[in-house]
């Protein structure tokens, strides 16, 4: 996928910027060093491969800087609070529960490293979009630095949750997150039968340009858990798709899930105010960015967001 594309969707606040963040300027405090390690491993394994192929050893890491906004609500979950020592800037500025993580300093960029390193982090959790650069200068300070791979929905963050609870040696913290997880997606989904969603897509406009977000995605599963069949996954569509006005006029869905204030945009194109969606009887659920923008955990909320505005009771 050409993260070109990904940056420019609002769901690239999600993903690229999900691994920098847009940070805001903190004096940060030089705390003092790290612990030494009380306890030894319980697994068997002495490191775990990130998702560049490096291995990176299994420890009870004391002070974690997370540079990646999935990591950033897992790893609040799963450490005592002092260890989470710095989120991203998305997290801190924009995410709907940014208050949950406190006082918390938030830095993210490569220019922002000597900050970085002034926070005497011991792991630092990157995202596929990290500068290789910038990670190598982070090593050469004696930090080890691990590579959580894609965010692309439920399957990743599956896999993140069991892979960072591997990785800090808390696999039953892991194991419980990871079924408190699925029961909440379980709930979620059993609210609408399949055979009763609603036929609908995802789109945005940025300037003259249309993006959605299908199959491969973390809005495709918050349509799904949302109650709503994904029409462009009927059409073949992947990933982050971009349509043209022809193209989503073929789709033609009663329903579309889009940003908010949209559909005057969507509406008065000379093209889309065709769309079935556009006309009486149709229908346009328009949602804040920040609560659609979590490829995370936050896809709980954003599809039960989703289920409120489309089914009414039945999504409650």
């Amino acid at each position: 996928m050409n993260t070109d594309v990904v940056n420019a969707l609002g769901l690239a606040a999600c993903l690229a910027a999900a691994s920098w963040g847009a940070l805001q300027d903190a004096t940060v405090v030089v705390p003092p060093p790290p612990p030494e390690p009380t306890t030894a491993p319980t697994s068997t394994h002495t490191d775990v491969t990130d998702a560049r192929g490096k291995p990176v050893p299994i420890a009870p890491y004391a002070r974690i800087v997370s540079l990646n906004t999935v990591s950033d609500h897992i790893l609040l979950e799963l450490v005592e609070p002092g260890r989470l020592v710095s989120i991203t800037g998305l997290t801190r500025d924009t995410h709907p529960r940014a208050w949950r993580f406190g006082e918390r300093v938030s830095v993210g960029r490569s220019d922002q490293l000597e900050a970085i390193v002034a926070l005497q982090p011991d792991l630092v959790v990157v995202s596929q979009f990290a500068d290789e650069a910038f990670m190598a200068r982070l090593r050469e300070s004696g930090i080890r630095v691990f590579d959580l791979g894609p965010m692309e929905g439920v399957r990743t963050t599956r896999a993140n949750i069991t892979t960072l609870g591997r990785l800090l040696d808390i696999p039953d913290r892991a194991a419980a997150l990871s079924r408190r997880f699925e029961r909440e997606l379980a709930g979620l989904a059993s609210r609408v039968p399949e055979a009763a969603h609603e036929k609908g897509l995802y789109l945005t406009v940025y300037g003259d340009t249309l993006y959605g977000g299908t199959t491969g995605s973390s809005y495709a599963d918050m349509l799904h858990y949302g109650g709503v069949h994904d029409v462009a996954a009927d059409f073949g569509h992947t990933g982050w798709p971009q349509y043209t006005p022809e193209a989503v006029l073929a789709m033609d869905p009663p329903l579309i899930i889009t940003g908010s204030a949209m559909r005057t945009a969507l509406c008065s194109h000379s093209t889309l105010r065709q769309l079935k969606a556009c006309a009486p009887g149709g229908r346009i659920v328009e949602l804040d960015a920040a609560s659609q923008a979590d490829p995370g955990l936050g896809i709980v909320d954003s599809a039960e967001a989703v289920l409120a505005a489309v089914h009414g009771d039945r999504g409650e």
